[in-house]
């Protein structure tokens, strides 16, 4: 069987100058370590943004999104090419099926992700959701039941839905503010990572990056940096070069 032709990235094209330059300033480095191919998966509840996600990170409309379609039942990875890097990124099905997690769904992303080394995980829910609940919290017992806690060393939770007014008088700040703590307090539960041992277990990182997108622009809690919404290829990137020095060391 003839092996599949990756399609030139031109996506990143869209981006601004600078995300440009600084995106192959960090695939040239990558590729000095011998790493030629990056694969993020993007994992989360049905109907958080997931698939929209994808289509931005590549610069194209390579999944489809509808408000009146359901997800996919499989995982499609997009795959693409750049100056002799390999890109790849997985959307997936919602994990949360009548209420429950869907074990079903955990297990065909399993099958799917035999043989591919996950770089980094991109974990998807809603800024507008008010409230975190145990329903979170076995989801991400899930994800790390199925993959090891150490999915979340390389990880990164994305806030979507990101134009809204807070309830209850608050400001945006603070209403960001203690929805990025009560997820990243989820996500040590679910995952079993220790207050004291949250520094230790991510490394270089003393939290869990989360990324707020409003629009086409994002923000980043704790570090409070505006960015372009491209700027996540940043993060995404930069991660994987920091953990790929690691592994050199």
């Amino acid at each position: 069987m003839a092996s599949q032709v990756i399609r030139e990235w031109v996506g990143i094209q869209q981006f601004p100058e600078p995300t440009q330059t600084k995106l192959h300033e960090i695939l040239g480095k990558l590729k000095e370590e011998n790493v030629s191919t990056l694969t993020i998966l993007v994992m989360g509840k049905g109907g958080v943004g997931k698939s929209s996600t994808v289509n931005s990170l590549i610069g194209e409309r390579v999944v489809s999104v509808s408000a009146f379609q359901s997800e996919g039942p499989r995982p499609v990875m997009v795959q693409r090419s750049r100056a002799g890097f390999t890109l790849n990124v997985i959307d997936t099905p919602g994990l949360i099926e009548g209420g429950y997690v869907n074990d079903q769904a955990l297990a065909i992303i399993k099958q799917f992700l035999l043989n591919k080394t996950i770089d980094v995980l991109l974990y998807v829910d809603r800024l507008d959701s008010y409230r975190v609940d145990n329903l979170d919290r076995q989801v991400i017992t899930a994800i790390t039941d199925s993959f090891g806690k150490a999915i979340w060393r390389r990880s990164l939770v994305v806030l979507t839905h990101a134009q809204l007014s807070p309830p209850d008088g608050l400001n945006y700040d603070d209403f960001v503010s203690r929805r990025a703590d009560g997820l990243l307090k989820v996500v040590c539960l679910g995952a079993q990572i220790k207050k004291h041992e949250l520094k230790v277990f991510l490394g270089f990182q003393p939290f869990i990056p989360i990324v707020i997108v409003y629009f086409i622009k994002l923000f980043t809690y704790p570090l409070k940096v505006s960015l372009t919404i491209w700027g996540l290829w940043i993060y995404c990137i930069a991660s994987t070069f920091i953990l790929t020095l690691e592994q050199f060391a």
